[in-house]
């Protein structure tokens, strides 16, 4: 595993007979050259740690909230590609309204067969993905949004050697960006086989759904999680899902979990280890709007879609160029239960799951420019 050459500094300590300090890790991954990306598997797995910072100890306060220089192609660049995912969706859904309430019987019958066009025709090959997730796309991408990803001790190492596991990275946002980039950074640049779990509308959400096509996607369903797990695949997901659109809050995060169990019963189910992680930033690329009433939080849930307002740059339907990082936490290997899983037991890991969840926000918080931040959980 190519991080193993930090493993002694792992077991640091500030001296003979005192506690030891957690290690902290940083690494930008905006700052991956091109020309580092376009090596070969191999090659890149022997040069990335030299670019990982490391402390003893947390990082200084705001040290990790520099954004990421970018130029003007790769700003227009990155503009594009969230523009067609973000606004797409939003041109189709009031132009398919339109010919459904005011057009004529033809035009309603072309925009049902312009929507069956862009939600189900053929999504890139194999070989496609394997290239854009080391493209200059999406390198774009990583330096509009000055993605970082930050870990403490040996915690990466040993998501890397502990394989497959499910990763929790809420809270969820509009849409959840950190979680979006980790796909590509961890297959490409940690070297992990991963994919992402977004709900299953995406896949069929013309132009939203080219996110499921670019990076390897898995319904979020409980039966396609377990398969892609059986084939040493880990998979990431937003926990608080729907509910956490509906939570954004401007003075603190809040992550919709509180009461939501079906990740610890799952992992008990099936033996899977969980790898809790936070988003940071994901909360504040966009602004949004529902009524306070719960009816489009309703809707949203029956659908299993989300209904509602957003903006982000110049109002338009771009998402703000905010500072997104991912946070890994510390595994929580989980042994199968051979019968249902108790109440006790469900409720034993959830708790170390939101524990976890806690512990990657409050270490890295400060370092990251949330200082003012505090973490709540509903």
């Amino acid at each position: 595993f190519f991080f193993s050459s930090l493993s002694t500094l792992m077991t640091m300590a500030s001296g003979t007979g005192k506690q030891k300090k957690r290690q902290h890790h940083c690494l930008d991954i905006w700052a991956i050259s091109n020309e580092t990306l376009s090596l070969s598997d191999e090659e890149r797995k022997r040069v990335i740690p030299n670019l990982v910072r490391l402390s003893d100890g947390p990082f200084e306060p705001n040290s990790l909230d520099q954004p990421a220089p970018i130029t003007f192609v790769e700003e227009a660049t990155a503009v594009f590609l969230l523009c067609v995912c973000m606004g797409g969706p939003l041109i189709w859904i009031f132009s398919t309204l339109y010919a459904i309430l005011f057009g004529s019987w033809t035009l309603r019958t072309w925009a049902i067969l312009f929507y069956i066009v862009l939600a189900y025709h053929p999504m890139p090959s194999s070989a496609f993905v394997h290239r854009f997730m080391t493209s200059r796309y999406t390198q774009a991408l990583y330096r509009y949004f000055s993605y970082r990803m930050v870990w403490t001790d040996s915690n990466l190492e040993d998501a890397q050697s502990n394989a497959p596991w499910i990763g929790a990275g809420p809270p969820h946002g509009v849409l959840p960006f950190a979680n979006v980039l980790s796909i590509p950074a961890i297959n490409s640049i940690m070297g992990m086989k991963f994919a992402g779990a977004p709900a299953n509308i995406v896949f069929r959400t013309p132009f939203l759904r080219y996110l499921t096509g670019f990076y390897p996607s898995v319904p979020v369903s409980r039966t396609s999680i377990a398969n892609t797990i059986a084939k040493d695949i880990s998979v990431g997901l937003v926990p608080d899902g729907i509910a956490g659109i509906f939570r954004q809050n401007s003075h603190v995060e809040v992550v919709a979990l509180k009461h939501r169990r079906g990740l610890a019963r799952h992992a008990l189910r099936h033996g899977t280890t969980i790898l809790p992680a936070y988003s940071f930033g994901n909360t504040v690329a966009f602004g949004s709007w529902w009524d306070r009433f719960g009816l489009l939080e309703w809707v949203s849930r029956k659908m299993q879609a989300s209904v509602f307002i957003y903006w982000g740059r110049f109002g338009l339907p771009i998402p703000r160029r905010v500072q997104i990082t991912m946070v890994f936490g510390t595994l929580i290997k989980v042994t199968k239960v051979e019968c249902e899983p108790t109440e006790e037991q469900i409720q034993q890991l959830h708790e170390s799951i939101l524990a976890g969840i806690r512990d990657c926000f409050e270490s890295h918080k400060h370092a990251l420019g949330w200082g003012d931040k505090e973490l709540v959980f509903e």
